[in-house]
This record gives C-alpha cells, structure tokens and sequence, in this order.
C-alpha cells in the first residue's frame, strides 16, 4: 500500500496522506513523492491548485517521522540526521514557493511537520474536531518547521506556551488566535473539494473556502488569554516562578508540563520566540535547520523518541536534566551555527 497517493480532478491535483496506522507520519519516501509530484505539476498547465487532504479523518498528519530520523543518527553513530531534515523542511519551503494555491484540508491531529505542511500552505482548512500542537519538547526536539513564525499569530505568551508545553487545542482556539485560515465541519470536506476543483484563481478559491467556512468555534484556552499573558513573558525562570505563583489549576498543569519536557528543548524555544521574528517563512525555515542540526546531535532526541515513541516507558533521562541547568552559556552554545550549511530547496535535493 502506498502511504502517499496522487490524483488529479478538474483543475485541482490532490495528494492524499495514507498512512493512517502511523498517524500519516512523514517519510522521506512520502516526502521525495510529494516533491516529484510538485515538480511535474508546477509546469503542468492544466492543474490550478494544489489540495492535500488524508485518507483519515483520526489525523492530517502527526508529524515527521522521528523513528526515521533517529535509525539515520544511529547509522551514522550520533551525527545529526541532516538528511531528513534536508528533506523535510525542503518541503515546507516548496509549499512556501510554489506557485499555485495548496490548499490543505485539516482534520483531527495535526502536529509537529503536519503544521510544516499545512502552516507553509496558501491555505489551511480546519475541521471542527482537529486537535493541533507543537509537542516537540517531549522528544528532545523543537518546535520547528517555521513555528517560530507562525505560532506567533497567537501573539507571544500564546506562542510561549503552546511551544514550551506542548498542549493540545482545538478548532475555536485555533481560530481564535488566527492559526489557521478557516473552518469548515469535516463532512463537508467531500463538497468543498468538489468546489475546489472548478477553480481558476486564487479569488475563486478564497470565494469557494469563504463560502464553507463557519467562522470560530467557543474557544477554551484563548478564553484564559489573561492568565496566558501574565505567565508567559519574561526570561525562562521568570516564567517558571509566574506559573509556581499562579491560583490558576491550569498555570499548575502547565508548570508541570514544563517541568517534565525535554530542558534544552524548552530553553530552545523560549530562545527563538524571545527574540525579533524571522523576516520571512524561508528565513525561519533555515533557522530551524540548522537548530536541528545542532539538537539532533545531542543525546536528547534519541533519548526522547526512545522513551516516548519506542520504549514508551515515559521516563526519558535528559542532559542537562533542569531548566535551571539552562543558562545564557548554554544557549548561547546552542545557536551557535558556524560552519553549518543552509538549507536547500526540495526540487533540487537529493
């Protein structure tokens, strides 16, 4: 079974996610698919638009395929796994470059390279029933594939918090803070296509989206918007005592949440939303490349997807093990990308 299928409908060429058994985890077979298939259709002059959608309404896609990633880290004992974040963030910039419309139709999980895919679109359509994180600091990662752009749609202590903690939100937040394009319930994703495939323009399309959209959801974390800002701001110990100090039970769970991520991985992304915003997607995208670089030859990312997505013992043993451990040095180590290359364009990657 092919876990990537391609069709094309009136004027619209579809790419179908279809490894529903893995959440639709993105492999570098999936990925040099998709590229080959983007490649054909940008001087295809019959096709207009460009959807991807899944074969599965459980998930658009949970993300990069970290089991991937870590099997080329071993092999190559310990060197960062270059190659399928080459591949990967490569992707993303076509979906930022391409010229015609790619619309992604979202519906339940949508995380870490899913959101690569669906945030670096023309449009994202969500569902009503989505779930949607940046869960990377439980694996040692980082909130990455652009996120320090556009988490930043939330507004900062929204983006701090989201990409620190991991937490999972729905249609209403996702909405309300303006991290995704529009609404549409999933049983109407069938029509919506439909629609999409007599389209000739970008106008058409934003006039076909605008007609299926149903506008926000009651939202349940943008609703604590006052308690977000008052415990997301600040340095990293800042924000770890305004939390501790909080009555709030959800400042708690959040505290903990924290407290049990991945610390270089948390001070990574308190780093990068800390300081000024990339000038454009391409930037940040060679931003995060050669961050994951520099995490991936750390320990901490086998060790995370040992402990959270291999083992599953949930007890992975960080290095350095405390945010308090995570200091101006550190950081200031971590992003230190001399010598590093910059990322590449997909089409002319191998």
């Amino acid at each position: 079974m092919s876990h990537i299928l391609f069709d094309q409908i009136g004027h619209a060429a579809i790419i179908t996610l279809n490894r529903p058994e893995a959440l639709n985890a993105l492999s570098m077979g999936m990925l040099a698919e998709m590229r080959d298939a983007l490649a054909a259709w940008e001087g295809d002059k019959s096709v207009k638009l460009v959807i991807v959608q899944s074969s599965s309404a459980r998930a658009f896609c949970a993300g990069g395929d970290v089991r991937e990633a870590v099997g080329q880290i071993k092999a190559a004992n310990g060197a960062p796994a270059t190659q399928y974040f080459q591949v990967e963030y490569g992707i993303d910039l076509l979906f930022t470059r391409f010229s015609k419309p790619i619309i992604c139709l979202v519906d339940g999980v949508v995380m870490g390279g899913g959101l690569g895919l669906a945030r670096n679109a023309h449009f994202m359509v969500i569902s009503e029933q989505i779930k949607y994180a940046m869960p990377e600091t439980a694996i040692g990662l980082f909130p990455d594939v652009a996120a320090n752009l556009f988490l930043r749609d939330a507004g900062l202590p929204a983006a701090l918090m989201l990409g620190m903690t991991g937490t999972i939100i729905g249609a209403g937040d996702v909405m309300a803070w303006g991290l995704a394009d529009y609404c549409t319930p999933a049983d109407q994703f069938e029509a919506l296509i439909t629609a999409l495939t007599a389209a000739n323009s970008s106008d058409d399309i934003r006039a076909i989206l605008t007609g299926f959209d149903i506008g926000r959801a009651p939202p349940h974390f943008a609703g604590m918007n006052d308690v977000i800002e008052r415990c997301f701001s600040g340095s990293l110990s800042d924000i770890l005592a305004q939390l501790a100090a909080h009555p709030n039970q959800q400042a708690q769970i959040w505290l903990s949440a924290m407290q049990s991520k991945c610390p270089a991985s948390v001070g990574a992304i308190h780093h990068l939303l800390s300081q000024e915003a990339p000038i454009s997607k391409a930037e940040a995208l060679n931003l995060d490349f050669k961050l994951a670089l520099k995490m991936t030859a750390r320990g901490d990312f086998v060790e995370g997807v040992r402990a959270v997505l291999l083992d599953k013992d949930n007890a992975p043993q960080w290095q350095p093990a405390s945010l308090s451990d995570i200091d101006a040095d550190f950081i200031d180590h971590l992003f230190d990308f001399t010598g590093l290359a910059d990322l590449q364009d997909a089409l002319i990657s191998t």
